[in-house]
C-alpha cells in the first residue's frame, strides 16, 4: 500500500475503538445508527425465531457480528460473503484488495466501522458491493486528511450519513466525481478554488453540501445549487465570475458577501453587474476606495437594503443623488464635502437615514432640516454656512456643534444665536479670542458655546448673555473693560468672585460700586464717569479713595454736580478745579467733607449759604477768583490760609471786607465796580496800600469813608469823579491814584 493510498486517522486507536463491541462511532450515538443497519439486525433475529416455529430446527449458524476479527485472508472473505443478511465486521482495521474483491459479493447489509485505512485498491474492490455499506470509522479518518484519492472518496462517499471532509483543501476533479455521489450533507470547509469540471461534478450533489471556506465562484450552477440548499452565507467570497455574481444578483434575497465587498471596497470604479451584486450584501456595505460613481452604478446600489458607506466618494452629481431616491437602507457620504442645491434637493428627501459627516459647506435649507430630523447634531467641520441652513439647523433645541464655523457672516450668526441648546463653537471661540469687542449677535452666540470660552481681549462687554455665562465659567479678570451696561453691573456685583475691574471708566449702578468697596477697592483713578447711584455709594464710604481721573476731569468743569462733589469729597489727593464758575449749596456741603487741599481758581459766584458752608472746609482753601464773597467767615478761612489775590472780587460784604482789611501788604480788589460806604468803611481799616481800579463811579459816603485809609489808595477807574466825591478824597492821608480824584482840594 503506497502511501497516498493509505487514510490514517489522527489517532488510530480512538477509532479502533469507536468500531469496537458495545461501542459506537464517535460523534454517533446507537440510535444514530443507519436505520437499514437496525432493520436488518431485527430482521436476523425474528428470522431465526421463524425457522424455530416452522420447523422446530436450528436455522444455519448466521453470527451476526464477528468479534475480534481484525485481519481477513481471502478464503474467510469468501466464507463470509456467502452468508445472508447483514454482516458486521467492524472489528475489523484492516482489509487487503484480494479480501476485499472477495467480500464485495456479499449482498447483505456490510458494516466495516472499524476500518480506518484503506488502500487505493481496496477501496476499488470494496465499492463494488452492491448492498448497503456501512464505513463510519473510515469516513471518521478521512474528516482531518489533507489528500484522498478517488477511489478511497468513492467508498467514503457510500458512507451512511453526514460526511466532513475538513482537511482537504484541494479537490481533484475524479475526487469531486466520486464525492458527488455522497447521499448525506457533505461538507468541505478547506476547499477554496474549484475548477470547472470539479464545480460542475458538486453541484450535481443530491444532498446538502458545504463549501463554508470557498473564495472563489465561477459556476453558475453551482451558485444555484448552493443557494436551492439554502445557503445565503457566501463571506468567504472573495472573487466571483459574471455567471455566479448573475445567478446572485437575481437572488430577491440578501447575502452574506464580506469578502466580496471588502475585495471591491478598495476599487476605485464598480461595474454595474459588480454594484448590483453589491446590492445584495445582507450588511452594512463599505467602499473606502470607490471615487467615481456613475448614475447607472449609483443605481445598482441602490438596491441595497441596508446601510451603504461610500467613504471614498468627495463629489456626488445631481444625477447619481437622483438614483438614491429610492434607497431603503442608510446613506453615508462621509467624504462628501459639497453638494450642488439639484443633488442636495434630491438628498434631502431620501427616505432612508443619512449621513453626510464630511460636508464643510451647507447652503440647503431642506438638506439642513433633513440632516437635523435624521438625530445629527455634530457639524463640526462645516466651514460655510447658509442664513437659512443655519436658521433650520437652530430651530431644533437639541445640542448643535459647529466647532469649524470660524467667520460666519452676521446673517447666520443671527439666525444661529436663536438656538437655545447649548453649542460647539470652537473656530469662532478661537476667533473671537482676540477681539476686543463684540456685537449683540455674536456674543449671544458664543454665550452657549460649549467649551472654553477666555475672551482675554475684551474691552467691551454689552451682552446680558456673554456676561453671565462669563461668570457662571468662574471668571473674574475684567481689567481691560472700559465700561458695563447697567445690567451687567448688577450681574457683575453679585459674582462669587471679586471682580477685577482696573479698567473701568466709568461706573453707573451704586450695586458695582459697593460691591468695589467691599471688596476693598480703593483705587478709582481711571473713573471718568459716574451715574448719580454710583456716585452715592462712592461718596459713603468712609476713607479717601483714589480719583485722578475725576478729578483731573472736575478742573475743566464750571459746574458741580452734587453727587460729583460727594465723590470728589473722599479723594485722597488735592482738589484744584480751575473752571468752576457755579456751586450750589448742596454741593458745597459735599466739598466740605474734603480732607485735603481744596483749590477753587475759576470765576466763581458763590451764593451765601454755599460761602459759609465752604468756610467750614477743614482742609486748606483757596478761591482765586471768587466774584462774590459775602460771608466772614469764607473770607477769614481764605485770609488764614494765606490767600491775598481778590482782584476778581464784584461783590464784598461790609462783614467780609473787615476780614479781608487784615491782610498786611497791598490788597487788591479790582474787580469790585461798586462800593457801598459800609464796605468802604470796613476796607479803610486796612493798613497796606489798597487797590480799587475797577471802580468808576463812587458815593461821597463810601468816599469818605475811604479817606479815613492811611495808606496808598489806587483808584485808577475813577476817572470822573464828582465834587463830592473829590472834596472826600481830599482828606485821604496818602496819595490817591490817579490824582484827579483829589484835584479839587489841590485847586483850593
Amino acid at each position: 500500500m503506497t502511501p497516498p493510498d493509505r487514510i490514517a486517522a489522527s489517532s488510530s486507536a480512538a477509532a479502533r475503538g469507536a468500531a469496537s463491541r458495545g461501542s459506537a462511532v464517535p460523534g454517533r450515538s446507537a440510535a444514530a445508527r443507519p436505520p437499514w443497519r437496525r432493520w436488518a439486525l431485527l430482521g436476523v433475529v425474528l428470522g431465526a425465531a421463524v425457522a424455530v416455529v416452522a420447523t422446530g430446527r436450528q436455522p444455519p449458524r448466521r453470527p451476526p457480528r464477528l468479534a475480534g476479527l481484525r485481519t481477513l485472508s481471502v478464503d474467510r472473505a469468501a466464507t463470509l460473503a456467502a452468508v445472508e443478511g447483514p454482516l458486521d465486521l467492524s472489528d475489523l482495521d484492516a482489509i487487503a484488495p484480494e479480501a476485499a474483491r472477495a467480500l464485495a459479493a456479499h449482498r447483505g447489509p456490510l458494516l466495516l466501522d472499524g476500518l480506518v485505512r484503506i488502500s487505493a485498491a481496496a477501496a476499488v474492490e470494496l465499492a463494488r458491493h452492491a448492498g448497503p455499506l456501512s464505513v463510519a470509522g473510515l469516513a471518521a479518518a478521512s474528516r482531518d486528511a489533507t489528500t484522498i484519492s478517488a477511489p478511497v472518496a468513492a467508498l467514503v462517499a457510500r458512507h451512511d450519513g453526514p460526511l466532513e471532509l475538513a482537511g482537504l483543501a484541494d479537490l481533484p476533479d475524479d475526487v469531486a466525481a466520486a464525492l458527488a455521489g455522497h447521499s448525506d450533507r457533505l461538507s468541505l470547509p478547506r476547499i477554496a478554488r474549484l475548477s470547472p469540471a470539479a464545480a460542475e461534478r458538486l453541484a450535481g450533489h443530491a444532498a446538502p453540501l458545504a463549501l463554508e471556506g470557498l473564495e472563489r465562484l465561477d459556476s453558475a450552477a453551482l451558485t444555484r445549487r448552493l443557494l436551492a440548499g439554502g445557503r445565503n452565507d457566501f463571506h468567504a467570497v472573495a472573487e466571483i465570475g459574471e455567471e455566479a455574481a448573475a445567478v446572485l444578483a437575481d437572488r430577491p434575497h440578501p447575502l452574506g458577501l464580506s469578502a466580496f465587498v471588502a475585495r471591491r471596497a478598495r476599487q476605485g470604479r464598480l461595474s454595474t453587474a459588480e454594484a448590483r451584486l453589491i446590492a445584495r450584501h445582507a450588511g452594512d456595505v463599505v467602499l473606502t476606495e470607490l471615487v467615481d460613481l456613475e448614475p447607472d452604478v449609483a443605481g445598482a446600489l441602490s438596491g441595497h437594503s441596508e446601510r451603504l458607506s461610500l467613504d471614498g466618494l468627495r463629489t456626488l452629481s445631481a444625477a447619481a443623488a437622483a438614483a438614491f431616491e429610492h434607497h431603503a437602507g442608510g446613506l453615508r457620504l462621509p467624504a462628501v464635502t459639497a453638494v450642488d442645491a439639484a443633488a442636495a434637493a434630491v438628498l434631502a428627501a431620501h427616505p432612508g437615514p443619512l449621513q453626510l459627516e464630511g460636508l464643510t459647506a451647507l447652503e440647503s435649507a431642506e438638506l439642513a432640516e433633513r440632516l437635523r430630523a435624521g438625530g445629527r447634531d455634530d457639524f463640526s467641520k462645516l466651514e460655510r454656512l447658509s442664513a437659512a441652513a443655519a436658521a433650520r439647523l437652530a430651530a431644533e433645541p437639541r445640542p448643535l456643534a459647529l466647532d469649524g464655523l470660524a467667520d460666519p457672516d452676521d446673517d447666520v450668526v443671527a439666525a444661529l444665536a436663536r438656538h437655545p441648546g447649548p453649542r460647539g463653537l470652537t473656530a469662532l471661540a478661537r476667533r473671537a479670542a482676540t477681539a476686543t469687542s463684540l456685537d449683540a449677535d455674536r456674543a449671544a452666540l458664543l454665550a452657549r458655546h460649549a467649551g472654553p470660552l477666555p475672551l482675554p481681549r475684551l474691552e467691551s462687554l454689552t451682552s446680558l448673555p456673554l456676561a453671565r455665562r462669563l461668570l457662571a465659567d468662574g471668571r473674574t479678570d475684567f481689567r481691560l473693560l472700559r465700561e458695563l451696561p447697567d445690567e451687567i453691573e448688577e450681574v457683575v456685583a453679585a459674582a462669587a468672585g471679586p471682580p477685577e475691574l482696573d479698567g473701568l471708566v466709568r461706573i453707573g449702578t451704586a450695586a458695582l460700586a459697593k460691591r468695589l468697596l467691599v471688596d476693598g477697592r480703593t483705587d478709582f483713578a481711571r473713573v471718568r464717569g459716574l451715574a448719580e447711584p454710583a456716585a452715592a455709594a462712592l461718596a459713603g464710604h468712609e476713607g479717601p479713595l483714589a480719583l485722578d481721573a475725576l478729578v483731573a476731569d472736575a478742573r475743566g468743569r464750571r459746574d458741580l454736580p452734587p453727587a460729583l462733589a460727594a465723590v470728589l469729597a473722599t479723594s485722597a489727593e488735592p482738589l484744584d478745579l480751575t473752571e468752576l464758575e457755579e456751586l450750589s449749596e448742596t454741593a458745597a456741603a459735599a466739598l466740605e467733607r474734603h480732607r485735603g487741599p481744596l483749590r477753587l481758581s475759576g470765576r466763581l459766584r458763590l451764593a451765601p449759604a454755599a460761602s459759609a458752608t465752604l468756610a467750614r472746609h477743614a482742609g486748606p482753601l483757596a478761591i482765586e477768583r471768587v466774584e462774590s464773597l459775602t460771608s466772614p467767615d469764607l473770607a477769614r478761612k481764605l485770609v488764614a490760609g494765606g490767600q491775598r489775590e481778590f482782584a476778581a472780587v464784584r461783590e464784598l460784604s461790609a462783614a467780609a471786607a473787615a476780614e479781608l482789611a487784615r491782610i498786611e501788604g497791598t490788597l487788591f480788589l479790582d474787580g469790585l465796580s461798586a462800593l457801598p460806604a459800609d464796605t468802604a468803611a470796613a476796607l479803610a481799616a486796612h493798613a497796606g496800600d489798597l487797590s480799587l481800579d475797577g471802580l468808576a463811579t463812587l458815593s461821597p459816603g463810601a468816599a469818605e469813608a475811604l479817606a479815613r485809609h492811611r495808606g496808598d489808595l489806587s483808584l485808577a477807574g475813577l476817572t470822573s469823579p464828582s465834587a463830592g466825591v473829590r472834596r472826600a478824597l481830599a482828606g485821604h492821608a496818602g496819595p490817591v491814584l490817579p490824582r484827579a480824584a483829589a484835584a479839587e482840594s489841590t485847586a483850593r
